[in-house]
């Protein structure tokens, strides 16, 4: 409870910071976009990292704490896709699903287009995979396997992601092409995304 609660505080604290340098250069809805997308990336670290992998750090302050976790180092896989089992179908889909929101939610912040988007997803998931694998090795025990194919479907869902992205701001413009959006900061910032080439009306 008190390591949650210091996490969210370390989390607030930096996300102050972040807001306060922004503020001089970016709008308020930038703010509130990077807001929504910052909670976001918190709770994939939240369910990742701290959920779990935080209980290892405390056998270097409580020796005698017992944890059912699994012998870190037989727990690896560098063997892409073929050490697949149909009963990891469930996992392969929670892990594409896992980073949609990220495909969807980065180009609101930035002005990346897919191939760069997927390659930020992909060097994300790659640092959590890294993160497990050496809090692992530190407590020679882990509660999650450092797996390739993790990284793989993450990435797909970043691809998913941008993809739907780009068909919520087309499908958006579309429907909103007769609609008062000037008025409306939020909406007016939906509507001219630059990664989507803007048709002539």
């Amino acid at each position: 409870m008190y390591f949650d609660l210091l996490v969210i505080l370390l989390f607030g604290l930096i996300w102050i910071g972040i807001v306060t340098f922004l503020r001089l250069k970016k709008s308020l809805v930038y703010l509130i976009f990077f807001t929504i997308f910052y909670t976001y990336i918190f709770k994939v670290l939240d369910y990742t990292l701290f959920q779990f992998q935080s209980l290892l750090l405390l056998k270097h302050f409580m020796p005698g704490l017992i944890l059912n976790g699994q012998t870190a180092g037989k727990n690896i896989n560098f063997v892409p896709l073929v050490t697949l089992t149909p009963q990891d179908l469930k996992t392969s889909l929670l892990n594409i699903l896992l980073l949609v929101p990220f495909g969807f939610g980065l180009p609101f912040i930035t002005n990346f287009r897919m191939k760069k988007i997927v390659v930020i997803g992909a060097l994300f998931s790659i640092v959590i995979e890294f993160l497990q694998l050496v809090t692992g090795l530190m407590a020679k025990m882990t509660f999650r396997i450092a797996d390739i194919n993790d990284v793989i479907f993450n990435t797909v869902g970043v691809a998913i992601g941008y993809i739907l992205f780009v068909g919520f701001v087309c499908i958006y413009r579309h429907i909103s092409h007769n609609w008062e959006i000037s008025a409306n900061p939020i909406l007016r910032y939906i509507a001219e995304r630059p990664q989507i080439n803007k048709q002539p009306r």
